[in-house]
């Protein structure tokens, strides 16, 4: 899979590290980025389509938090990465094993979360396509 053929969602409050951030993720040959600056449009973006990868801000404005959005999303297919200007310590044990960016968000540090994602997703989807009959001496006929 290459990274421009990976579909971005990407939820930040903020607009000015938002623009930053698409700007990165463009560098870093994403070109499908799709941002929301609340919960309410993440959560219809990701009502019409599949995404990839979600980069979640955790602490939006307004007192709104990604995190039951960011399960939701992983256990839908999508590998999410949190962001936030707080450690991951301070998240609480329901993040404790997803992906972390602190922000300010360094282009290194995203291209590699984003290469890392790339990588388990491309073992996933060989995983599902290598797939063995239960039983090997059956023969299948379609």
């Amino acid at each position: 899979m290459l990274v421009s053929d990976v579909s971005v969602l990407y939820v930040e409050d903020e607009i000015m590290i938002a623009i930053e951030t698409v700007h990165l993720l463009e560098t870093l040959g994403f070109q499908s980025v799709h941002v929301a600056h609340n919960l309410r449009t993440a959560e219809e973006l990701a009502a019409k389509a599949q995404y990839d990868f979600a980069l979640l801000d955790v602490n939006l404005g307004n007192g709104e938090c990604t995190a039951d959005f960011g399960i939701a999303l992983r256990e839908s297919g999508t590998q999410v990465v949190f962001v936030s200007g707080y450690c991951k310590s301070d998240l609480g044990a329901r993040l404790g094993d997803f992906d972390f960016l602190e922000k300010p968000i360094l282009r290194d540090a995203l291209g590699q979360a984003c290469l890392d994602l790339i990588e388990v997703n491309r073992l996933k989807k060989n995983r599902l396509h290598n797939k063995k009959p239960a039983n090997p001496r059956v023969r299948r006929e379609f």
